[in-house]
């Protein structure tokens, strides 16, 4: 029910540990449009790409606290289930530079029952289809 990649890619180990990949299932969807990333809480979560940042939301449809990024080729990132958001709407963000601290903010589970601080991270193309986060993890520096 939660897949994971068999080799490790080098983004995963500073992020977290991959719980739940692109197309899995979790408790609220047949096809969860994003990757799932555990840590502990307070965790630091990069950009993972430059772009500026568009939005900081609290609360937001169940995934709490979340900041969203605008990349140069007009995919937009959602960071989800955020303890903090370290950026302001309007910011610039680098490669690697880190916008927030991990958490559990929102509609939050675990699935061993352990503690929930995860990432939902979920990218959007320009012409509004999800994309594969797993794409850009891969080719982060």
């Amino acid at each position: 029910m939660y897949p994971t990649f068999k080799k490790p890619i080098n983004l995963l180990k500073k992020i977290g540990n991959l719980t739940t990949s692109f197309g899995g299932q979790t408790r609220g969807e047949a096809f969860h449009p994003g990757v799932d990333l555990a840590n502990k809480s307070g965790s630091p979560i990069p950009a993972i790409t430059s772009g500026v940042v568009t939005s900081v939301n609290g609360s937001n449809n169940g995934f709490g606290n979340t900041v969203t990024v605008k990349t140069p080729n007009g995919d937009t990132q959602q960071f989800a289930h955020l303890q903090k958001a370290l950026v302001r709407p309007g910011q610039k963000v680098a490669q690697g530079q880190t916008i927030a601290k991990m958490g559990s903010s929102g509609s939050s589970y675990s699935p061993s029952g352990g503690d929930s601080s995860h990432l939902d991270l979920r990218i959007v193309s320009m012409f509004g289809r999800y994309k594969n986060p797993m794409v850009y993890l891969r080719n982060f520096k």
